[in-house]
């Protein structure tokens, strides 16, 4: 630049003032114009630093911007299909859908329901083997005949679990500010819920890759990945408390990605588990109660119920969350899924305050800390909201509607009518609203499975609570309200408490089924004008008949129903009987006493079986002689009771002995009888 301005001071002028001053000034400057040095070693490494960071800067400054706004995107497509499934929800539910919440009064009723069905729950041999009705396409005909039963199919599709409802239910709670959960507070916390997640991840990789096996799962990057952060422990969880808004948008994007990924039918199972781990493992804060409502429906929808299983136990015996309205929902289902009677008992004990293992993990005390405490003193004198169950008071499980049904449809699933219809009666007592469809439900279970017990107690309930009955029916529309009148008819006379055309019942029979005469009559009354209030609905038990043989022909095939019904009824009581007895002969009673039980139960076992030989002899005997003489007979070797005593083999070590008849004998079972 020096140069340019001493070779314009040589360029040629005219020699006016102004050039010349021009001139001048120009040469002038070139003169004075320093030489340019050279920059140190220590200003280029300056220099450099500084732009490396400054453009790390920059870069993370738009990282973080575009993080942020994808964020906000997320967030806002979430908002936006809650929106629009609140909009669609007034189209999908009907105009008189149930309220999900109850009152306290109503709360304490069910609790106290749900207390008497775990306390008198039947034993585990009669619920894996229920009483059932005899197998017969007479019985099923003349069910549809008369009654109107619905079919097994039918029943199969009822007991469905609507999971894009239950679903949705947990878009909508989590959104629900009103709800309390309970979050890590300082280090050990944050600790404790790190390694309870790193449990939860090796055991569902570990299922996973039992299932496939290991060279399956090996062809899988995420899953590889998953096992690695696993395996080294590699959390960063954060506090939620420190930032509530942020922690709940982190938990909704999780929940989308898991739903999302567990229904990637194009990925395989190794893969998708494989990612849902690694979400789990690099979310920014500890997974909630509403992510693990989202692992147990996503993996119970798909059928991966061994996945759910880890979950589930890992809420109860690993982590310390409080459980949302829809938690024990999904519980329940995924129990009833996987036909475990047991633990769906186990939930009905924790939801009421009777569990003195978990409770419901809503809030429990010691007996010793109440005692010190004046506070604790007056939470536990309520006990509409907690119960002491051991050495602790356990606080009650906030109820819903939606819990209710889920508690009906499951203790159906059971085959525990009679629990079923205790749970069904509180509910019309305290006005629980449930749903149309639950209600008949219970009545088409009851009626197709030809239940005696459950359908007196739905009768004498429904007789002592009808003014209840009546409003509650009010809530329904005309075409459900005569469907559940028609069950109802079928249920009067499926029991045999009688109807309009038949002979009254017998004060001594009313008495021993606990069913007053007034109330009786009054409800009969009732039935007859809901017949000429619906009268294009046929109630079973008011057929209107032909001639006399027509009515006689009715009434046999109505009483061979009832029949039915009652000896089902005797193999409840028979099932039960040896479920006592199996329980006193455990090891915990004494030897004299489980000794003489045994003595008794063996003479009452071969006393049942000399009548069943009785019996086929009877059935036999009209056979053809020659072939019944070819027929080897049983013959029971008398025994002493001191002599079988001695010995040491009981009744219950008889040995009947199979013998062939000679020539000349008569065969059949021999007159010496073993006494016990």
């Amino acid at each position: 630049m020096q140069s340019l301005w001493a070779r314009v001071g040589q360029a040629r002028h005219c020699g006016c003032r102004a050039c010349s001053t021009a001139t001048g000034s120009i040469g002038r400057r070139a003169t004075g114009v320093a030489g340019r040095r050279r920059a140190t070693l220590a200003e280029i490494v300056t220099a450099c630093y500084s732009s490396i960071f400054a453009t790390a800067a920059v870069v993370d400054a738009i990282r973080k911007d575009d993080r942020r706004r994808e964020l906000d995107r997320q967030l806002d497509e979430a908002r936006k299909e809650l929106s629009d499934l609140r909009e669609r929800s007034p189209n999908t539910v009907p105009i008189n859908s149930p309220s999900p919440k109850l009152t306290m009064d109503q709360m304490d009723d069910v609790w106290g329901t749900l207390k008497g069905i775990y306390r008198r729950r039947p034993y585990m041999k009669e619920i894996h083997q229920p009483a059932t009705i005899t197998a017969s396409e007479l019985i099923s005909s003349l069910k549809t005949d008369f009654y109107n039963a619905v079919s097994e199919t039918s029943l199969r599709a009822m007991r469905q679990i609507d999971y894009e409802q239950l679903e949705r239910d947990l878009a909508v709670e989590e959104v629900d500010n009103n709800l309390v959960f309970r979050v890590p507070l300082n280090e050990t916390h944050l600790q404790r819920d790190s390694a309870a997640m790193h449990q939860v991840v090796q055991k569902l990789l570990r299922r996973v890759e039992e299932r496939l096996g290991k060279h399956a799962t090996q062809q899988s990057p995420t899953f590889v990945e998953a096992q690695l952060m696993a395996a080294e422990g590699r959390t960063n969880y954060s506090y939620p408390f420190a930032n509530p808004a942020r922690a709940a948008r982190n938990s909704t994007i999780l929940n989308r990605r898991i739903r999302a990924l567990a229904s990637a039918e194009h990925l395989n199972l190794g893969e998708r588990i494989g990612r849902i781990c690694y979400n789990l493992l690099v979310s920014a804060y500890p997974p909630d109660t509403h992510t693990y409502n989202t692992l147990i429906v996503a993996f119970d929808k798909h059928g991966h119920h061994l996945l759910s299983d880890v979950v589930v136990r890992s809420f109860f015996f690993e982590r310390l969350l409080r459980p949302t309205p829809s938690t024990f929902t999904a519980i329940m289902n995924h129990y009833k899924t996987r036909q475990n009677h047991g633990q769906f008992l186990r939930c009905i004990a924790r939801v009421s305050g009777v569990d003195m293992v978990t409770g419901a993990k809503v809030r429990r005390r010691h007996t010793r800390d109440v005692a010190q405490w004046p506070l604790l003193q007056t939470w536990a004198a309520d006990t509409r909201i907690q119960t002491r169950t051991g050495r602790w008071h356990w606080e009650h499980s906030t109820l819903s509607t939606k819990l209710v049904e889920t508690m009906l449809v499951g203790l159906l699933h059971f085959k525990l009518f009679s629990d079923a219809a205790t749970l069904f009666l509180s509910c019309v007592r305290c006005g629980v609203s449930l749903s149309t469809k639950s209600m008949a439900h219970v009545f088409d279970e009851c009626i197709s499975a030809l239940d005696w017990r459950a359908a007196v107690q739905m009768i004498r309930g429904l007789m002592y609570n009808l003014q209840e009955w009546k409003a509650l029916l009010s809530q329904t529309d005309e075409a459900s309200a005569a469907y559940l009148l028609n069950r109802t008819s079928a249920l009067i006379d499926l029991c045999g408490l009688g109807n309009t055309g038949q002979g009254e019942v017998g004060l001594k029979r009313l008495q021993k089924l606990g069913v007053s005469l007034p109330h009786r009559t009054q409800f009969l009354e009732y039935m007859a004008e809901a017949k000429l209030l619906f009268p294009s609905k046929e109630a079973a038990g008011f057929q209107t008949l032909g001639d006399e043989g027509c009515e006689e022909l009715h009434a046999s095939k109505r009483r061979l129903l009832q029949l039915e019904s009652l000896w089902k009824e005797c193999e409840y009581i028979r099932k039960r009987t040896h479920s006592i007895e199996s329980k006193l002969l455990k090891p915990h009673f004494p030897t004299w006493f489980r000794t003489s039980l045994a003595s008794i139960i063996g003479a009452n076992a071969l006393q049942r079986s000399v009548e069943l030989g009785h019996e086929m002899r009877q059935v036999v005997g009209p056979i053809d002689s020659s072939a019944s003489r070819r027929r080897p007979h049983v013959r029971v070797k008398k025994v002493d009771r001191d002599d079988a005593s001695l010995s040491g083999e009981g009744p219950l070590k008889l040995i009947l002995r199979m013998s062939t008849p000679s020539r000349g004998e008569t065969p059949g079972m021999s007159d010496e009888v073993a006494t016990a």
